[in-house]
């Protein structure tokens, strides 16, 4: 494991493109979960309304609320995670430094867990960014400040974690099949329509059959949790059937992505 995560990191190292768009995802989503009072402010200003709700009144970072609102959001900037994971593997087809990586020894296993481990650092290392920006936020906002509160909900924070590395294995193996950046990064942002497509066509009865589907089982862990401020009914906790799912979709993808690799052409 040392020596895949060796090689790995003396790739990332003079690497500027991931060093910009890790910089980009963590300060991007840093600012974005952290100013949704001031965006709040914004809308109350503007005189936007929502019933009898009062805009500044919403408790966006009161505990325990706050794990599953951060999270939800936070979650959509993955893409930027997963534009990173399409260029350094199809960068290895381009640049021909998977071919040379099996000839000095390297086996396709070991390719495969190499990179699965970098995406299991990222996803670690999101997942803890989150978790601070949760504490401080409500830290600064929440008026409850007794643990009971502080880490009720906290099951979000490992489902993120769960969405997020799922996530990135499904842009490995589409980056794996289709070995070309700007046409995998062109799949991966449609590919969340083509399920919904199949959602459309299949008949009432079987539409459930689309929740076992990969991006819709990693984006069924965290509900929309905003509902809650206008009064509806919402989910607000992790479901135990999501959770099994999503483990049952890692060594699948694993499985998927080394497969795509046995028996290519590393040319």
């Amino acid at each position: 494991m040392n020596r895949l995560l060796k090689i790995e990191f003396s790739k990332l190292l003079s690497y500027r493109t991931f060093w910009i768009l890790i910089g980009i995802y963590f300060v991007v989503m840093g600012i974005t979960t952290m100013s949704g009072m001031e965006f709040l402010k914004w809308l109350a200003e503007k005189g936007a309304q929502f019933g009898e709700v009062n805009i500044m009144k919403v408790p966006l970072y009161h505990f325990p609320d706050i794990w599953q609102n951060l999270t939800y959001v936070a979650q959509y900037f993955r893409l930027l995670l997963g534009i990173f994971v399409i260029i350094s593997i199809t960068n290895e087809f381009s640049y021909k430094t998977i071919r040379q990586n099996v000839i000095d020894g390297l086996s396709r296993a070991d390719f495969i867990a190499s990179k699965v481990l970098i995406i299991l650092g990222i996803s670690i290392v999101s997942t803890v960014f989150v978790f601070l920006i949760g504490i401080l936020m409500g830290s600064i906002y929440s008026p409850e400040s007794e643990m009971r509160f502080m880490f009720k909900h906290i099951d979000f924070i490992p489902a993120f974690f769960l969405a997020t590395f799922n996530y990135l294995l499904l842009v490995m193996v589409i980056a794996l099949i289709v070995k070309r950046a700007g046409l995998s990064i062109v799949i991966v942002l449609v590919y969340p329509a083509i399920e919904f497509m199949i959602e459309v066509i299949l008949p009432g009865p079987l539409e459930f059959l689309t929740n076992y589907l990969p991006y819709h089982a990693l984006s069924n862990l965290i509900d929309v949790p905003f509902g809650r401020y206008i009064f509806l009914e919402i989910r607000d906790s992790v479901a135990f059937s999501d959770i099994a799912l999503n483990l049952l979709y890692i060594p699948i993808l694993i499985w998927a992505g080394y497969q795509t690799i046995a028996k290519k052409n590393l040319s």
